[in-house]
């Protein structure tokens, strides 16, 4: 959609309180929209560029850069993206980075199913190293393997994601992703997952082998 109108936002979220930016498509695709709800949180600011819309937000009392990503399928184009996604990072540090939305790369060869290894060789290594060069980790998933499926179903992939910092992860609970189930569209939907429940002491795995390092005790006692 080249507009989006504020009627159709309240109607697809189901209640008034809300307000939202949003990306125009370029043809077909590319384009983005993030809804949030008034009453919860304040958006600061909203800004876009090729394959992002990204949001400012304060809530309760903590900021917080939430990236919303479709990514151009060509490869010099998802590589253009990254960068300016760490440029957009290294620039505002200010609050904690969260960026979802569908990348269309894979981080391993194991979440490509159908397809040419030789592709995922160059792809899931760079994807790899933005991750880790943005500092932001990709929780674990559950529930379905795949998130993407082609038209006859023989190609698969997961291309969509959360990306959130450590901080995020501890003091949210954030425990994994949730892949549902497809319905209107290719993609199937995706969830964070938290649980702040406290269930006691963590098990605890001890080498005896690590009494032999020197180091050890100074280890133990620097992280205690």
């Amino acid at each position: 959609m080249k507009d989006i109108k504020e009627d159709l936002v309240k109607n697809l979220w189901g209640d008034d309180e809300v307000d939202f930016s949003f990306s125009a498509s370029v043809g077909l695709s590319g384009g983005l929209l993030s809804i949030w709800r008034t009453q919860t949180v304040t958006v600061e600011a909203s800004f876009s560029g090729p394959g992002f819309l990204g949001s400012k937000v304060l809530w309760k009392g903590e900021y917080y850069y939430i990236f919303n990503i479709y990514s151009d399928c060509a490869w010099s184009q998802k590589r253009l993206l990254w960068a300016r996604l760490i440029e957009w990072k290294n620039k505002y540090q200010d609050g904690e980075w969260i960026m979802a939305g569908d990348f269309n790369a894979i981080k391993k060869r194991s979440e490509r199913c159908g397809i040419s290894s030789r592709i995922c060789n160059s792809e899931w290594r760079d994807f790899s190293d933005f991750i880790d060069d943005a500092g932001l980790a990709d929780v674990p998933c559950k529930g379905k393997r795949f998130i993407w499926f082609s038209g006859d179903g023989k190609i698969k992939s997961r291309i969509d994601r959360f990306l959130i910092s450590n901080k995020v992860i501890m003091s949210w609970g954030v425990v994994g992703q949730w892949i549902g189930m497809r319905y209107i569209s290719d993609h199937c939907p995706v969830w964070l997952m938290v649980d702040k429940e406290d269930w006691g002491p963590k098990p605890f795995k001890f080498n005896n082998e690590w009494f032999s390092d020197k180091s050890f005790f100074d280890f133990v006692k620097k992280e205690s």
